[in-house]
């Protein structure tokens, strides 16, 4: 089986949630870093990155966290979720939230400048395992093999969906609404390539055609600077805004997911 290597300097795409920036930012990638899946088995042996499959990790990354939640905290998730309901607009006033809500993942994706040439090992949920090459160039998907993993220095960026407010969810689909959808459907794109095999080229090309990127709406440099800005936006430093967008975050995805009958469960 020939090698298949990445050039120092080529891109590449990882998925996470908001809980994993700062070790990252700390202490790079590990390289057995486990892939989570919503399907009944984890990859692991190797960084998977990739390009459309870095949002299909980050969504399952998020559904992860956000499940394990609810199951949790079910009461007051409950609580919380009915009297978003009731009071369109308003911040629900419920003991226990903050501390659920600082726990809450959002879903990131990491863009990666490799630093140096690195091997790949193929992507086994697409192609047999000496056809490398096929699972990068076809896929964008593979196993990055590198015993120190990534580090912090090769990631320059981060893209992370419009995050909401309460007088955003006020009111029927408002514009900011709307673009986390579309943040959503994005996500969703990256499900449908690995539980129905859809040709990323073809799914990317159609969501830049309809929407005009194929990234997530929002971006900022990885950095601490940067970070620490981040986790003091108001979505992001009271934790009831932080449930808010994970609840209308997995609402979406749920959505979206059912309309191509994707399970969001394992």
């Amino acid at each position: 089986m020939s090698e298949f290597r990445l050039a120092a300097g080529s891109k590449v795409k990882f998925g996470c949630t908001t809980n994993q920036l700062y070790t990252i930012l700390r202490q790079g990638i590990s390289h057995d870093t486990q892939r989570l899946g919503l399907e009944n088995h984890h990859l692991s042996g190797g960084i998977f990155v990739g390009e459309l499959m870095a949002y299909y990790a980050a969504c399952a990354a998020f559904c992860k966290n956000t499940s394990e939640l609810h199951q949790q905290h079910a009461e007051v998730m409950g609580a919380f979720v009915n009297a978003l309901q009731e009071q369109k607009g308003s911040k629900p006033v419920l003991a226990g939230v903050d501390d659920i809500g600082h726990q809450a993942g959002l879903p990131v994706v990491l863009d990666i400048e490799l630093g140096e040439d690195c091997l790949l090992l193929a992507d086994p949920q697409f192609v047999a395992a000496h056809e490398t090459e096929k699972s990068w160039k076809y896929w964008r998907s593979a196993s990055l093999q590198r015993p120190d993993g990534i580090p912090a220095s090769w990631v320059r960026q981060v893209f992370f969906p419009r995050l909401l407010d309460f007088r955003d969810v006020a009111t029927a689909r408002s514009a900011r609404s709307l673009e986390q959808t579309t943040d959503c459907a994005l996500m969703v794109g990256g499900l449908m390539q690995a539980w129905h095999k859809d040709a990323p080229a073809d799914l990317l090309h159609a969501f830049h055609k309809q929407y005009g990127r194929i990234n997530f709406s929002q971006s900022m440099n990885f950095d601490e600077t940067s970070l620490e800005r981040f986790f003091n936006l108001a979505a992001m430093i009271d934790p009831a805004s932080r449930l808010l967008n994970q609840m209308t975050i997995w609402q979406d995805i749920d959505a979206l997911a059912k309309k191509q009958g994707i399970p969001l469960s394992e």
